[in-house]
């Protein structure tokens, strides 16, 4: 019989140790438990996912883009970070012609007022009673949230067809319509501090003529104070 410990950190840079030795986790057989840790999160409960639009529901657009009417928005509050881990846009139409932007922004302005379509967040372990901390709203209203692109913000996925393009309507399907963002695949790895007071989003944008569709979101959230802020 075998005794092992690590000495665990929240600040990887702290030689120091911040809690003391804990217990190396293993699984039923003995092995030593390596899973990654985001995945280890969700299976501990932490991962949460949203949808905007569902079975065979779209949600609309904001049509072109719109900075202060994304078409998915996370409030993320104080004390609580998330680590978006996967994001999924769905075009079921796009409107007279084929430009398409889709942006995924990081900002540490939030707002928990939003205006729009509320939507819950679930969890992605079936059966945990753990629940969100986060705001979610879809299909936001024009100037329905303060605009996420001021204070400290960033854009870490861009993607769709820039290029105007007039089509019939009846042709969209000629286009991509189906895109998808992952952290473990794409990256980067993009971790969202509740900033105090006003907290801070994660805001997607699907734009386009005059598009609907739907949007699937997941996230790994915890306390603030898990992860490492320097």
């Amino acid at each position: 019989m075998s005794d092992i410990r690590i000495e665990s950190r929240i600040d990887p840079s702290f030689s120091g140790g911040d809690g003391g030795l804990q217990a190396v986790q293993g699984d039923r057989l003995g092995a030593i438990f390596t899973l990654d840790e985001l995945r280890r999160l969700q299976l501990g409960g932490r991962g949460y996912a949203a949808n905007g639009g569902t079975a065979t529901t779209p949600i609309t657009f904001a049509g072109a883009y719109d900075a202060d009417a994304p078409d998915l928005h996370i409030h993320v509050p104080n004390l609580t970070s998330i680590i978006p881990t996967s994001i999924e846009v769905l075009f079921e139409a796009v409107g007279t012609e084929s430009t398409m932007e889709i942006i995924a922004l990081a900002s540490n302005t939030g707002d928990s007022t939003a205006t729009g379509t509320a939507a819950t967040a679930k969890n992605l372990h079936i059966g945990s009673t753990n629940t969100s901390n986060c705001t979610v709203t879809v299909a936001v209203d024009a100037a329905g949230i303060t605009d996420p692109n001021a204070g400290s913000f960033y854009e870490f996925w861009r993607n769709g067809r820039p290029l105007t393009d007039t089509v019939a309507t009846t042709e969209n399907d000629r286009h991509e319509l189906h895109w998808r963002w992952s952290v473990w695949n794409d990256g980067p790895l993009v971790a969202i501090d509740g900033a105090a007071l006003a907290g801070s989003a994660l805001a997607v944008y699907c734009a386009s003529q005059a598009g609907t569709g739907f949007i699937v979101v997941s996230w790994v959230e915890v306390p603030t104070t898990w992860v490492s802020v320097s």
